[in-house]
């Protein structure tokens, strides 16, 4: 996950956001083949996330627009645990 955002800091891409298996699931044990092994959990997160950001699932949007807006809506708005659950990668985003 640490070279995730490495790049994701040092090349700040747009990103499309997507509720499934993707680059940044390559790292959880849960992912299996490309199948995510808690996908109902995992599911919910991504909604709830995109819920509060006012986005969709297919979004596109900047990098740094994206982590400025999940601070603005939240991380400053103490929703993190709400929102995450029990999300093993949670500790990335404080």
């Amino acid at each position: 996950m640490s070279n995730i955002i490495n790049m994701l800091e040092s090349k700040n891409p747009d990103i499309i956001l997507n509720s499934g298996c993707d680059i940044i699931c390559e790292a959880c044990p849960n992912n299996i083949g490309g199948e995510c092994r808690d996908c109902i959990k995992v599911e919910r997160i991504d909604y709830n996330c995109l819920s509060e950001l006012k986005l969709f699932n297919g979004s596109i949007i900047n990098w740094s627009d994206l982590k400025r807006l999940a601070n603005k809506s939240i991380i400053e708005k103490n929703k993190l645990d709400k929102v995450c659950g029990s999300c093993m990668w949670k500790q990335y985003c404080k």
